[in-house]
């Protein structure tokens, strides 16, 4: 699955702490006021001392970009997060950070972004909507301090991108929301398709005031948003680097991670596949059959050289793709349910 010999990327969580409640997140209960769930929350972090024995100068040389994106956590959450997005960007790696925007001063986000201006690292600042509406999802936020944090980090010279999930309550705001990251700065503004309502219509949680609310999915589909505001059909953005390898689809799975040779690392060490089978059932399973336990598959505990050239990652998955019994990437990287992203 994996190989040093090639280029390499990460996705990298630095730590399960958020400042968010987001209702569909894996973190939050919903039903309890988004309170998070301490069965998944830890409050755990990954600190520089952690990202340099694992990341060493000799890996990071194989490493072009390496994404902040936590599946529980907002990486400024993290105590080093500053530290560690310079590190990687001292030994030539490329960061995108992932985040809502809504931690840390403005201070904080200059220096960001006078680190990361060096090396065209950037920022995704996923912003649903403006003043009155971004609120309804990104729970806990406050809209006035997102923007405050991504004026100073633009204000750098740094590059930063607008991520905006469409929801029926601020469909209609997309194109002032274009209008206003234009003026800010932004490179790119990204339309997105959430596919975490299923087959459901309705998303109900309680917030934090007690108050039931409910999550309705756009009634226009992002495709055709971006279609009003007069740009073209097929998607042109820059992508990350992905190499176009033919040997790794396998009975009709493409698996992103293989492709793109791109490990998953969550924030208590562990490394994965991906983020969307960390943890699952299918996970424990090809450990079941490497006959050893993911425990030992721990950057704090080993090094991350030899994790990736170990069971399950040889030869495990590819097997149970074979056999079309890893129900996570056939849903995944078979039938491609994921969430869709749009730029205009």
């Amino acid at each position: 699955m994996f190989d040093l010999e090639r280029i390499l990327l990460f996705h990298l969580e630095l730590t399960d702490k958020c400042n968010a409640a987001c209702p569909m997140c894996g973190r939050t209960q919903p039903a309890d006021r988004c309170r998070p769930d301490r069965a998944k929350v830890k409050n755990i972090e990954l600190t520089l001392g952690d990202i340099c024995k694992a990341f060493t100068p000799k890996i990071c040389r194989r490493i072009l970009q390496i994404d902040l994106c936590g599946g529980l956590g907002d990486p400024p959450a993290a105590s080093q997060c500053l530290e560690i997005c310079e590190y990687f960007v001292a030994q030539g790696v490329i960061v995108t950070l992932s985040t809502n925007g809504g931690l840390r001063n403005a201070k904080w986000w200059r220096q960001l972004g006078e680190i990361f201006r060096r090396n065209d690292s950037l920022v995704e600042f996923h912003i649903d909507g403006l003043e009155d509406t971004n609120h309804l999802y990104r729970v806990n936020t406050r809209f006035s301090k997102i923007m405050e944090n991504a004026r100073h980090y633009l204000d750098s010279g740094a590059t930063g991108e607008w991520h905006f999930i469409v929801f029926r309550h601020n469909q209609h705001q997309v194109e002032e929301a274009v209008t206003l990251s234009r003026q800010l700065g932004f490179s790119n503004f990204k339309l997105i398709d959430t596919i975490r309502f299923g087959k459901e219509k309705r998303f109900e949680y309680q917030a934090p005031d007690g108050n039931i609310r409910c999550l309705e999915p756009s009634t226009m589909p992002a495709v055709d948003l971006r279609r009003n505001t007069g740009q073209p059909d097929v998607d042109v953005s820059a992508t990350s680097y992905i190499e176009n390898r033919d040997s790794l689809h396998v009975n009709g799975i493409k698996c992103k991670s293989a492709i793109q040779n791109r490990p998953y690392i969550v924030a208590d060490g562990s490394v994965s596949a991906c983020c969307w089978i960390q943890g699952s059932d299918d996970e424990k399973q090809m450990y079941l059959r490497a006959s050893h336990r993911p425990e030992n598959h721990n950057i704090l505990q080993r090094p991350l050289e030899e994790i990736l050239t170990e069971e399950p990652f040889i030869s495990i998955y590819r097997s149970a793709w074979e056999n079309g019994n890893n129900p996570v990437c056939i849903r995944k990287c078979g039938q491609m349910r994921r969430n869709v992203r749009l730029t205009l």
